[in-house]
């Protein structure tokens, strides 16, 4: 008669099985939380997106009201009844760190609704010099020659977290 011998398990299936599911285990989690992070970057990336192309409409809105104009506007430092149109150049200063509601205090509101934003934009209008298109007397006093606008704009994203402060430099002519 035959005898079985009867082999002693050592247990190695198992634990090579297990060490091979922790393994898998840690790569699952650490994709997920990448993939997550990416998620946001790209949700931060759209806010801001959102906030420059609100801030670009309302510069465009500023530009096309000076352009718009038949005769020069007349700057001012202080305003009774906001908003003014435009001020004189450095009446204000650090636009990027102003709140939200100093903008809307002191600044125009964009003409149209943009929609996905948490605030509609607004924009600042500077006279930033004049230059006359011949150094005489005559062309100073008519006013005839360039006159050099500074328009900011700020614009928020889906949240007031998300905000662009742009700015350009505008020159037209009056006759």
């Amino acid at each position: 008669m035959l005898k079985h011998r009867v082999k002693n398990q050592q247990g190695v299936v198992l634990i090579t099985g297990l060490i091979f599911l922790l393994v898998l285990t840690l790569i699952g989690i650490t994709s997920m939380s990448s993939t997550a992070l990416t998620e946001k970057m790209t949700q931060n990336f759209r806010d801001y997106s959102t906030a420059f192309e609100a801030a670009e409409s309302a510069l465009g809105d500023g530009e096309s009201w000076v352009q718009n104009q038949g005769t020069t506007p007349v700057p001012v430092s202080t305003c009774s009844s906001s908003p003014c149109k435009v001020w004189t150049y450095n009446t204000f200063s650090n636009f990027w760190t102003q709140s939200t509601s100093w903008w809307q205090t002191n600044a125009i509101p964009y003409s149209s609704t943009i929609g996905g934003v948490a605030t509609q934009p607004y924009y600042i209008i500077e006279q930033y010099a004049f230059v006359p298109y011949q150094l005489s007397p005559d062309a100073l006093s008519k006013g005839q020659g360039y006159y050099y606008y500074r328009i900011t704009a700020l614009g928020t994203g889906a949240t007031t977290t998300s905000r662009a402060v742009v700015q350009s430099m505008f020159a037209t002519q009056f006759n």
